[in-house]
């Protein structure tokens, strides 16, 4: 979409498309009641027109050298990340490359292969017992 009036923001830092418009009243809403229309109208436009957004893949990002040379030693692995849907290869990507020393990214990458190998995300159940699958809700702990 045009943001010609530079009203959409980003809802984090890692967020690629998702845009908002922060309103935090209902003054704000009436004031800019014929720009948000317009917005709306566009983003209908562009869904009629069918309109797409391409994302980047996870491998236009620079992937740590840890990641890849895991890669390298396991193919498997490797096949087992590229497996796994965008959202969960970008997960894990962030968490692993957002630590600053290498002995920490390569501890997190071993911390996590398992789950990979399983086809799991960082915040999926693996035990099974989660009544909030596919996401982990503790339900371990109390068995």
């Amino acid at each position: 979409m045009k943001d010609e009036a530079q009203i959409l923001v980003s809802p984090g830092e890692h967020s690629e498309h998702t845009r908002l418009i922060p309103i935090t009243n209902l003054e704000e809403i009436e004031s800019q009641r014929d720009l948000i229309k317009m917005y709306i109208f566009e983003a209908i436009e562009n869904e009629e027109n069918g309109l797409k957004i391409v994302s980047k893949k996870i491998e236009e990002f620079d992937l740590p050298e840890e990641l890849l040379q895991s890669f390298a030693e396991d193919p498997a692995f490797e096949a087992a990340f590229y497996k796994l849907t965008r959202g969960r290869q970008k997960g894990y990507f962030l968490h692993f490359s957002q630590a600053k020393q290498a002995a920490t990214r390569l501890n997190r990458i071993q911390k996590f292969k398992n789950r990979i190998m399983m086809g799991k995300g960082m915040n999926d159940c693996v035990c099974g017992l989660s009544k909030r699958m596919p996401n982990c809700d503790g339900s371990h702990k109390n068995a």
